[in-house]
C-alpha cells in the first residue's frame, strides 16, 4: 500500500509540475496595470479621470475605451472599479462591462493573444461575481475567435457566467478550455442581459497552455492501481 501511495504521489507531482510551468498569456489580467507601454494616456468618459491617477485614490471608478492589454470591441467602454461595489478578487481593481452610460450600456472588451500553437489547447480562468439579485442582469459571455474577425454579438459564446448576488455572494472561478485554430486568437468578454449599468464583475483573468498528462505519470498511476487490485484479489 505504501508503494502504491508513493507511485501515485510521484505521478501527481509530475502532472502538477507540468501545469505550474505554464505562464499566463494574458496582459493585465487583474487590471492592475494603469500605464500603457507606449506611454499613451487614457481618459475616463464619465469623470474625465486620468487612468494613471487611480493609484492616488482610495475609491474610484470610470469608463475607459482602452486599458493596457484590453480594448473596447462593442459598446461604450470598460468600467474600471477600485474599492467600489466590492473588494477585488486580486489586487485593487476589477472591471464591469454593463458600463455606466446613458442608453444602451452593455459593452465588450477584447484582447489579442499571439504566439499561439495551432491545435494546442489553452485553459482560461477568470473570477466572476454578480452585482445584483435580478434575473437576466449579470451574465458575462466569453468568446474565443480568430483575431481577424471583429467582435460581433452574433458570435457564439464559448462560455457563460451567470447568477445572482444571493446565489453567488463571493468571487467564483470560471474555467473553460479553448483550442487555437490560428497563431493569433481574440479573447472577448461581453455583458449580456438588462442594460442598467449594473452587471457581472470580472477579475484575475489568466490563459495558459494545457499540457497533456505526462505519459510516465499515467503509466505509474495505472501500474500502481493494477498492482493494488491484483494484491487485493489474491488475498
Amino acid at each position: 500500500m505504501a508503494t502504491l501511495l508513493k507511485r501515485m504521489l510521484i505521478a501527481s507531482s509530475l502532472l502538477s509540475a507540468s501545469f505550474a510551468a505554464n505562464a499566463s498569456l494574458i496582459t493585465n489580467g487583474s487590471f492592475e496595470q494603469l500605464l500603457f507601454d507606449d506611454s499613451s494616456k487614457a481618459q475616463g468618459q464619465i469623470f474625465n479621470t486620468n487612468l494613471a491617477d487611480f493609484t492616488q485614490r482610495n475609491r474610484a471608478w470610470d469608463v475607459f475605451y482602452n486599458l493596457p492589454g484590453w480594448q473596447t470591441s462593442y459598446g461604450n467602454g470598460i468600467e474600471l472599479q477600485k474599492n467600489v461595489v466590492t473588494n477585488s478578487q486580486d489586487g485593487q481593481y476589477h472591471v464591469e462591462l454593463d458600463s455606466h452610460t446613458r442608453g444602451a450600456s452593455n459593452s465588450a472588451m477584447t484582447q489579442i493573444i499571439d504566439s499561439l500553437v495551432i491545435g494546442q489547447n489553452y485553459q482560461l480562468e477568470f473570477y466572476y461575481k454578480p452585482r445584483t439579485n435580478r434575473d437576466n442582469d449579470n451574465a458575462i459571455h466569453v468568446y474565443w475567435h480568430d483575431a481577424n474577425v471583429n467582435f460581433d454579438q452574433s458570435l457564439q459564446a464559448k462560455h457563460i457566467a451567470d447568477g445572482s448576488r444571493s446565489a453567488i455572494p463571493n468571487w467564483q472561478v470560471q474555467t473553460v478550455q479553448f483550442k487555437a485554430t490560428a497563431t493569433e486568437m481574440a479573447l472577448s468578454f461581453a455583458s449580456v442581459g438588462a442594460q442598467n449599468t449594473l452587471g457581472g464583475l470580472i477579475d484575475n483573468v489568466s490563459l495558459v497552455a494545457v499540457s497533456e498528462p505526462p505519459v510516465i505519470a499515467l503509466m505509474l498511476g495505472g501500474a500502481a492501481l493494477f498492482g493494488f487490485r491484483r494484491r487485493q484479489a489474491n488475498k
